[in-house]
């Protein structure tokens, strides 16, 4: 009795392990995925100014990918969430470390994962485009810092705050449209905002095209401004929902 129960103790601590670890190689998927859409995007509906980046596209061509944009991540959610969170993004990896939804050393390990699939992604546009993936780089729109930080910064507050909201426990009943609710956010911005700074909201997103084509630019833009945008989100959801990851007592019931 003893040696059955030992080894389906052994089985369930394996079987733990791999899914910890499988979550990390999930992550690198579901980044893959988003860049390799977006950088797609970007590069396809891209006109003659394809040095501008992103905010060289007309108006029509950004509406395109606000679509891609949010499309795609309603797809990775829907797919993958159940195995790694579909995070897929380091400002909401530190938004969900802010507010104790993960730990320091996983997320860490999720933030290096999601830069090596925005870097595998935008490799392969390469390989399909060539130097025209240079318009799917995120630059400022008339080399105009100010706002195109203020802007990421807010935007990504909105994006993180949505993630945060929407997938608590308090919120089970509506954890199934998260997805929706989170990809029409980033969505709408990448539409709002994409003219005027490439409407990144994502350090990964911007970095993987950067190093692949050689264009660090104002990169530190992409980072500095939604990684403070997610802070910000952290420190809201803190304040004004601290409630929310207490179990309802329907939660509580269904358990």
């Amino acid at each position: 009795m003893d040696y059955t129960y030992n080894v389906m103790q052994e089985r369930t601590i394996a079987a733990k392990a791999a899914a910890s670890k499988s979550k990390y190689l999930v992550e690198i998927v579901g980044t893959f995925i988003l860049v390799y859409a977006c950088c797609s995007a970007g590069t396809v509906y891209s006109g003659p100014n394809k040095v501008d980046g992103i905010v060289g596209l007309d108006r029509l061509s950004m509406i395109g990918i606000g679509l891609v944009a949010a499309l795609v991540v309603i797809a990775i959610t829907y797919a993958t969430a159940y195995r790694s969170g579909a995070v897929i993004n380091p400002a909401v990896t530190i938004g969900l470390l802010v507010t104790g939804k993960m730990r320091a050393k996983e997320a860490t390990l999720y933030i290096a994962c999601q830069v090596l699939g925005a870097v595998i992604a935008a490799a392969v546009v390469y390989s399909m485009f060539g130097s025209d993936m240079a318009a799917s780089v995120t630059l400022p729109a008339d080399d105009n810092v100010s706002r195109a930080f203020i802007l990421e910064t807010v935007m990504t507050f909105t994006l993180v705050y949505v993630v945060l909201t929407t997938t608590t426990s308090k919120n089970y009943k509506i954890a199934s449209l998260a997805g929706v609710a989170i990809g029409f956010t980033l969505g709408f911005n990448v539409i709002l905002g994409g003219s005027i700074s490439g409407g990144s909201l994502n350090p990964a997103r911007s970095f993987g095209p950067a190093l692949i084509v050689g264009n660090f630019d104002f990169q530190w833009i992409y980072w500095i401004a939604p990684i403070l945008g997610g802070l910000i989100a952290a420190g809201v959801y803190k304040g004004l929902h601290k409630d929310l990851d207490l179990p309802s007592p329907e939660a509580e019931q269904i358990k």
